[in-house]
């Protein structure tokens, strides 16, 4: 929803092209992943990025970090749902260790936003809440594992 309200081209991109919102999502699940770290317990002595990890060391992998790895990701700060390795984000993690409901929560954001863009049009931003565009001023829940929004404040027309 903050997407659809800080870049209103993509509510009419998407309402023309309702295909799209899968690559939306997961473009949506780079930028703003839901996880921001993890842990992992090494389990045999090794070496990453020139440091070495001894057996039984926990490490912290930062997710949000691997999302905009310019090695993986070309411009990985700008939004690009059409980018051809949009899913190779690890926003559930990867591997074994990819979250249960992964599956669920993309099926569930992709009828969201369907269900949203077919009820609404001009999804703005609440600028008297979060400022104006290019001042926004978000508040995120204060954890540390998790992202989140404490709040979003938005403005809307009925479709038609």
């Amino acid at each position: 929803m903050q997407v659809l309200g800080d870049r209103p081209e993509y509510q009419q991109k998407l309402r023309k092209n309702p295909e799209g919102i899968p690559t939306f999502i997961e473009e949506a699940l780079r930028m703003h992943a839901p996880t921001k770290v993890d842990f992992r317990l090494v389990r045999k002595t090794t070496e990453l990025g020139g440091v070495s990890l001894p057996a039984g060391t926990i490490v912290m992998l930062c997710l949000g970090a691997a999302n905009r790895d310019p090695r993986k990701f070309e411009d990985p700060h700008e939004f690009r749902p059409e980018r051809k390795n949009v899913r190779e984000h690890v926003a559930f993690g990867r591997g074994i260790h990819t979250c249960a409901g992964a599956p669920l929560a993309r099926v569930e954001g992709q009828i969201t936003v369907r269900r949203l863009l077919d009820r609404m049009s001009e999804i703005r931003i609440d600028e008297s809440f979060h400022g104006p565009a290019d001042q926004r001023n978000y508040v995120y829940d204060p954890t540390f594992l998790l992202r989140g929004l404490s709040e979003l404040h938005i403005e809307f027309d009925r479709a038609s």
